[in-house]
């Protein structure tokens, strides 16, 4: 396992992170918490120090699991990241607060749909009492790498966001300030207003849209480290997706163009003919597309989710791989013959 310095900060963790959005339940038809409990445990056994989390991620649910599956494990040898900014109620707020989600099925515990506005709002006070209540769920007395889990908020001033992070940073409360899902000129503007040390967005083989708008540019540019979550596409890059699969009521992927009968079968051809490269390096599908981003950026890490043990251990595996540019160009020639570069966002 690669390990990596966070930003310009002290803190090293994992090239792998253990990515547990799937872990809340809710867009991922629900999830065995002792499963994912165990998940956790055998990824911080294979030497995965990251784990990222959220509290929008089965409203609590998955910080929860997170904070009891890794009770009675040596605190300073994890690195917790999670999320803020994203505030649910029933109750309607003041106008201009930018309506995220509309409906959640009750906190991921069960099929009933249940009505709840999720808003993106970054007011200091809603941010403190995020990273109070994330403190609760984890039952730390610190994180080290809190984010901002979407920075669009037209109703609250960076510099005001920004802020409110670099004063909990100081009171200790965080170690590390993020952002994700940033336009370049959202990335900018923040790094004008404290110190930024980590970006989290959307990377995959299929996924290059931070390299064309200069997030992936700009982060190496200023020694900010670079978060890519979905580097899997949730399963798609595995190549064990079957064609035929049928996604259920509450799975994320239903209904999605790049989850149909046509694509999935595409994507599989494509990963069959990569795979005379990705047996060079001794790896699966699924590890060779997580090695394959972190092999872009020597501050790259990436998220892979996993809700079992055996797909934890899988992930790990993924961390001590280095795709060369030549392979990597290789890679990208037989995906244009593909047709897969331009239409996977």
């Amino acid at each position: 396992m690669q390990y990596r310095q966070i930003g310009a900060t002290e803190i090293t963790a994992s090239a792998v992170g253990l990515g547990t959005w799937a872990m809340g339940g809710w867009m991922w038809g629900g999830c065995d918490d002792a499963l994912a409990e165990r998940a956790v445990q055998t990824s911080l056994d294979a030497g995965i120090t990251l784990i990222d989390t959220a509290p929008i991620y089965g409203f609590g649910r998955s910080e929860e699991t997170v904070g009891r599956a890794i009770r009675g494990r040596r605190r300073d040898s994890i690195i917790l990241a999670s999320k803020c900014g994203l505030y649910w109620d029933h109750a309607p707020l003041p106008p201009g607060v930018g309506e995220w989600h509309c409906f959640a099925d009750d906190a991921g515990r069960t099929q009933t749909l249940e009505k709840y506005a999720v808003y993106r709002w970054l007011r200091p006070d809603i941010l403190r009492r995020g990273v109070e209540d994330s403190l609760r769920r984890l039952k730390t007395d610190y994180i080290d790498v809190m984010q901002i889990h979407h920075v669009s908020d037209h109703t609250t001033a960076v510099s005001d966001a920004m802020g409110t992070l670099e004063d909990m940073r100081r009171e200790g409360k965080i170690r590390a300030v993020g952002i994700s899902n940033a336009s370049r000129s959202q990335f900018d503007e923040y790094c004008e207003y404290g110190t930024l040390d980590v970006d989290q967005e959307r990377y995959s083989l299929l996924d290059r849209k931070v390299e064309r708008n200069g997030i992936l540019e700009g982060c190496k540019e200023k020694n900010v480290s670079f978060f890519a979550y979905s580097p899997l596409e949730n399963g798609l890059l595995t190549g064990r997706l079957d064609p035929e699969r049928v996604f259920k009521r509450g799975d994320l992927r239903l209904g999605k163009p790049k989850f149909s009968k046509d694509n999935i079968s595409k994507v599989n051809r494509a990963l069959e003919a990569i795979s005379e490269i990705r047996r060079g390096y001794n790896l699966e599908a699924g590890q060779f597309a997580a090695a394959w981003v972190l092999s872009r950026y020597d501050k790259s890490f990436v998220l892979c989710g996993a809700r079992t043990p055996e797909h934890a251990l899988s992930n790990a595996s993924s961390g001590d791989a280095f795709i060369s540019e030549g392979d990597m160009e290789a890679i990208d020639a037989i995906l244009k013959d593909f047709d897969l570069l331009e239409n996977q966002e």
